[in-house]
């Protein structure tokens, strides 16, 4: 059997990136016009509330501990990042269609959290191609290189989840409208 449990789970980054989104989306209101507070942050929640549900789910069904050999490995490790890549359009596609908040920064605010989503798109892209590309002529071999994909994964998000932490990103109007849309109370827990 392999024992890769650790190296397949970067869902705790995925639902890191997802909580900052929010926290970030979450001064003053003085902005070009756009959608309120309240729609913006329940469209967010909305979209990112599933996407972080499912990662945390198909993270936890990736058992590798069952695995028996490194072409089943590649095969659950390919299947799991085409799903969260699937998931991860999805939202980001939501996160466009929410608009821009009409709060201060709210243009940035929005770009800011539909970027650190197209970046989590292209990350789980190149994961996936990378996946592609695990060797399985022996358990050793995938483990390390699977090892290593994880790393690049872990490391990708962190930037990404870093990017959202900008204090041009905080809205106090917007964590007040987080704070009591229903969608947005299980996030990041």
């Amino acid at each position: 059997m392999l024992s890769l449990r650790t190296p397949l789970r970067p869902a705790s980054l995925v639902a890191a990136i997802a909580s900052a989104s929010v926290i970030a989306g979450c001064g003053s209101s003085s902005s070009s016009s756009g959608v309120s507070a309240g729609a913006y942050v329940k469209s967010v929640c909305n979209a990112v509330a599933p996407f972080e549900k499912d990662i945390v789910s198909r993270s936890n069904a990736l058992d590798a501990t069952t695995l028996s050999n490194a072409a089943e490995g590649k095969k659950a490790l390919q299947g799991f990042l085409t799903a969260v890549s699937a998931d991860t359009q999805t939202a980001l596609t939501q996160l466009k269609n929410a608009g821009k908040p009409n709060v201060k920064n709210g243009k940035q605010i929005s770009a800011a959290i539909v970027g650190a989503f197209s970046q989590l798109n292209g990350a789980m892209s190149q994961a996936l191609s990378q996946a592609d590309a695990l060797p399985t002529s022996s358990p050793q071999a995938f483990k390390t290189a699977a090892q290593a994909l994880s790393t690049n994964i872990r490391s990708s998000m962190a930037n990404i989840g870093t990017s959202l932490q900008s204090s041009t990103l905080k809205s106090q109007e917007l964590q007040q409208a987080a704070a009591k849309e229903p969608a947005c109370k299980n996030l990041g827990a």
